[in-house]
């Protein structure tokens, strides 16, 4: 792993699911928060497609992407596009996410979560890449 970046904490704020004409469901899940060096975040991790006939217990994981905008203390902002996958923690409804996302300034950024549906937090650390 590369040199941690910092630690991040986030809270749900809602979920919007979307089907296409095939019956595919993609779940986007927002977020707000505070990240390390980069301040208040907002993001949607978005979820799937998934066929609806899969969206069940059974579900192990499975590709996950991350929209997000950061407003650091200084005035400035950064914006970040990436994807990685989610997995399905064994013990209940905790999901493990490893997300690199490509900033608009051109770095990357490593980010392993653990969203825990029972709380509703999304927490985290990010590395360089």
């Amino acid at each position: 792993m590369s040199e941690v970046i910092g630690t991040f904490e986030l809270e749900h704020v809602s979920n919007t699911y979307t089907a296409d004409e095939d019956g595919n469901v993609t779940n986007h899940t927002n977020w707000r928060g505070t990240a390390e060096n980069y301040g208040s975040i907002f993001g949607t991790l978005t979820f799937g497609p998934i066929a609806l006939g899969d969206m069940d217990e059974k579900l192990e994981g499975g590709e996950v992407r991350w929209t997000g905008q950061g407003f650091l203390e200084d005035g400035t902002a950064v914006a970040g596009v990436g994807k990685g996958t989610w997995k399905k923690d064994p013990q209940g409804h905790v999901w493990h996410t490893d997300v690199v996302t490509e900033l608009n300034d051109g770095t990357k950024v490593r980010g392993k979560g653990i969203l825990e549906l029972a709380t509703l937090k999304f927490t985290g650390t990010n590395y360089s890449v």
